[in-house]
């Protein structure tokens, strides 16, 4: 709103004959050209990272960077991975997080805006999740080596005497 705000002082300022019209027009040029450049242009780093991080396996981040041919890529691998037992899953993952530790412009090659030590914070909670994931994956399938008993023990399975209930309410 402050620029609009500018806007109409510098059109009462070339009212009041304060302002020529060259000096109009350079200073109106250069308040939308700033509001230009804010709005637009560069893309966010933290939404690139979060993307990544969350939707990788289906390259939204690469999609909302500009690179589509990647992005349709990892998106027809995880798409499709059903076929290969889910292990293409794993690669596209690591790919993601790979990308969102080395990648730090879009398409057009524009710097990603936003703070740097916000994103590097982001992508070091990243990759710390998913080694964490995998190692507690890891240790699921090949952690418990000992196998449990097939019976269950004999104090559960005894049934109560006959003719009177196991437990009793009383009112």
């Amino acid at each position: 709103m402050d620029d609009i705000d500018n806007l109409e002082k510098l059109a009462k300022l070339r009212d009041r004959n304060i302002l020529n019209e060259e000096e109009y027009v350079s200073l109106k040029q250069a308040i939308i050209s700033r509001h230009v450049d804010y709005k637009g242009g560069a893309k966010s780093g933290v939404a690139y990272v979060v993307l990544g991080w969350l939707l990788g396996l289906f390259g939204v981040h690469n999609y909302y960077a500009g690179y589509t041919r990647k992005a349709t890529i990892q998106l027809l691998i995880t798409l499709f991975s059903g076929f290969l037992c889910f292990i293409p899953l794993v690669f596209v993952q690591v790919w993601a997080i790979a990308e969102i530790c080395l990648i730090n412009k879009d398409a057009a090659d524009v710097p990603f805006r936003e703070d740097v030590s916000l994103v590097k914070i982001l992508r070091i909670a990243a990759v710390a999740f998913y080694i964490v994931l995998y190692f507690l994956s890891f240790l699921g399938m090949y952690g418990n080596p000992e196998p449990q008993p097939s019976n269950p023990p004999a104090a559960f399975t005894q049934l109560p005497p006959q003719g009177r209930p196991a437990f009793m309410l009383v009112p």
